[in-house]
């Protein structure tokens, strides 16, 4: 699934599992919207496991809204074991002065490497350039009207983050990833490379111009295509 975000323009290919989350949508509508989808999807799955989905999914969403998210994809897919694990991915648009351009991702990796010494850090190669990528470890609090208790409560989850600086505007793209189904990282991984091997600079390539004469193709366009 091609996924287009306002400006500066950027494009995702979402993997198999992925479901952009319709941002303007109603609250009420979309939470009875995601529990459908998990009665489709996992109709075996306990309903305590499902509202627990639901809301967590929710409450993510709302944070990484305060927070200026352009896109947000819910990921809900089946574990090699059977189980249903969930996370969330939200693409987020910052505005920052970059120059010198090309040693960001080196610069970044540091800086996190410094601020986050428990996190994972390095620089990673992607087809539309090198980006910066750290993955740690945060406890997050709950508040109990999310249950419907009176007490709060913490939980742990693993999150990664992707920073890609905008080849042409001074702006970054931070990609993050967050999971409270830590067991099953491995096998997120996979998923995760290809999500962020989708996205782009360009848009995806439109096939009917490979009818055209050779002078009137965009170059780029089918470089990055």
């Amino acid at each position: 699934m091609a996924v287009e975000t306002a400006f500066p323009p950027l494009w995702l290919t979402l993997p198999a599992g992925f479901t952009a989350v319709d941002l303007d949508e109603d609250l009420g509508d979309r939470m009875a919207r995601a529990a459908e989808s998990l009665d489709t999807l996992f109709p075996d799955t306990l309903p305590e496991q499902k509202l627990g989905v639901v809301i967590a999914a929710e409450t993510a969403l709302q944070a990484q809204l305060r927070e200026g998210a352009v896109h947000v994809s819910s990921c809900l897919v089946r574990a090699e074991d059977g189980e249903p694990i969930h996370g969330m991915l939200a693409v987020f648009v910052r505005p920052q002065e970059l120059d010198p351009r090309g040693s960001y991702p080196d610069r970044v990796a540091e800086e996190l490497a410094e601020a986050w010494p428990d996190a994972d850090v390095g620089v990673v190669d992607l087809p539309l350039g090198r980006a910066a990528l750290a993955a740690r470890e945060l406890t997050v609090p709950v508040p109990g009207a999310v249950w419907g208790v009176p007490d709060s409560t913490v939980s742990t989850v693993r999150q990664l983050e992707l920073l890609i600086p905008h080849p042409w505007s001074p702006h970054v793209v931070a990609a993050v990833f967050t999971t409270e189904d830590l067991d099953y990282w491995p096998e997120w991984l996979p998923l995760l490379a290809e999500a962020f091997r989708g996205i782009s600079f360009h848009p995806p390539r439109d096939e009917s111009l490979d009818n055209l004469p050779p002078e009137q193709w965009d170059n780029i366009r089918k470089a990055f295509g």
